[in-house]
């Protein structure tokens, strides 16, 4: 496979993610949910991904991943181009279930999973095999076996980060260990925040880290929409680590001197978590001031929902720049956010959204504070932010972006061509954030 062969071929590719849209589950036989609830949207980065793949030329793309429900073993097909490779998961098998009850583990082996992809990826013999994510094993263990062929992890989070038993309250140990082995394993790293970076420097001290960002989904403004609250909090999971707490204190505060104020939470959590927020709410007696919508099974509906506020509250913890906040600037809402390793990035030409020192509840409020008496703060933030978003993280660049790394990845790994400079990772661009979260 040399430089020479790519150059006379189409660029063949294997992405190993982890995703669904109703454009494949339209091809996916796939049967009844046991909670009678209908298969949503998620990871819609990798569905904006690859919207802007299929206008790329000289591309061969394969996706290989799992899907919850499906009737058979697996389901391949081709559509727009791409050749898609879906899979059962292997913990819904009886046979797993019953092996991990009796061996006391709470995941399987992952036997037919590996197996499965291993011979999906030898079919396809591609240049590259894109693993998105070394923090779900019911795909991204199947890249222990690929030695021959350069990987190139794009890092969605990073899952063994010191903080997070402390921040989400829960830390699956199997998990961690086998991002570690994944760490070490793999070389070639794709990452949007000095903090994925710094992570995984920390795992692998030998990695090469290739600076990258995720499309998102650009919104469809609605015309003549009504504001009805003034502030949305909105995640796919709502959960502590997305900041759903602080937001909650912050609003408490903001009520003392403006008393209608209001806040949309707009996502799904665990019945458990969602008393103990609604307990929260009854402490700070917010609940006049607040309105829980729960996830929308299409990522365009809850969009739409989203834009019925005048303002977004992100106070995020863990992840870099969140799409959430890339949303909520494409949909021109002024945003209040914390200070992660990532969010400086979006004021480095001027003041573009409010950012709060980490768990500075107080500084928060002053923010939201700031929105609701100063009218104008909201439409400058609002235009500078989109201006920024629209030149940085345009998709269709994005995805270029992603094939520039590719051939970079391949050029070093088939004949060490050193990276180019500008592909890297500049840390000097994104801060160094040790405050704790």
């Amino acid at each position: 496979m040399g430089k020479k062969t790519l150059m006379n071929r189409k660029l063949k590719i294997v992405w190993l993610c982890h995703f669904s849209n109703q454009a494949v589950r339209s091809r996916l036989d796939l049967r009844p949910r046991k909670d009678n609830q209908p298969y949503v949207d998620f990871a819609p980065w990798i569905s904006n991904l690859l919207g802007e793949f299929e206008k790329l030329p000289d591309l061969e793309l394969h996706i290989i991943s799992p899907h919850a429900g499906l009737k058979g073993l697996s389901r391949s097909f081709t559509q727009n181009g791409v050749h898609y490779n879906f899979y059962r998961p292997e913990e819904s098998f009886l046979l797993s279930r019953i092996q991990m009850r009796l061996a006391g583990r709470t995941h399987p082996w992952y036997i037919f999973t590996r197996f499965h992809i291993r011979q999906i990826i030898r079919r396809i013999a591609p240049d590259i095999v894109n693993l998105f994510g070394t923090e779900n094993p019911h795909y991204s263990v199947a890249a222990l076996d690929i030695r021959r062929i350069p990987v190139y992890v794009a890092a969605q989070t990073v899952y063994t980060n010191p903080e997070r038993n402390r921040i989400s309250g829960h830390c699956d140990s199997y998990r961690w260990n086998l991002e570690l082995k994944l760490h070490r394993h793999c070389l070639y790293y794709g990452c949007g925040s000095r903090m994925h970076r710094d992570l995984i420097i920390a795992n692998n001290p030998q990695a090469i880290i290739l600076k990258m960002f995720f499309p998102i989904t650009k919104p469809s403004l609605l015309p003549n929409i009504e504001k009805d609250c003034d502030f949305v909090f909105f995640a796919a999971g709502v959960s502590k680590k997305k900041g759903i707490e602080d937001a909650l204190e912050a609003l408490a505060i903001v009520k003392q001197s403006h008393p209608q104020v209001s806040l949309n939470v707009v996502g799904s959590c665990s019945n458990d978590y969602h008393n103990y927020l609604l307990r929260r709410v009854n402490e700070l007696n917010i609940k006049e001031n607040l309105k829980f919508n729960g996830y929308f099974p299409l990522h365009s509906d809850m969009l739409a929902q989203v834009q019925k506020s005048r303002f977004a509250l992100l106070p995020v913890k863990l992840d870099a720049i969140p799409s959430t906040i890339i949303e909520a600037i494409h949909l021109r809402l002024p945003v209040v956010t914390y200070k992660t390793t990532g969010t400086p990035y979006l004021n480095r030409k001027g003041d573009a959204i409010l950012i709060a020192p980490m768990n500075n509840v107080a500084e928060l409020a002053n923010c939201m504070l700031r929105l609701l008496e100063e009218p104008s703060l909201g439409s400058s933030l609002a235009a500078r932010a989109l201006d920024l978003v629209e030149n940085e993280f345009d998709n269709f660049r994005i995805a270029e972006l992603f094939v520039a790394n590719y051939q970079a990845v391949i050029g070093h790994f088939t004949s060490g061509t050193p990276v180019k400079d500008e592909l890297l990772f500049n840390p000097v661009e994104f801060p160094e954030y040790k405050e704790s979260v």
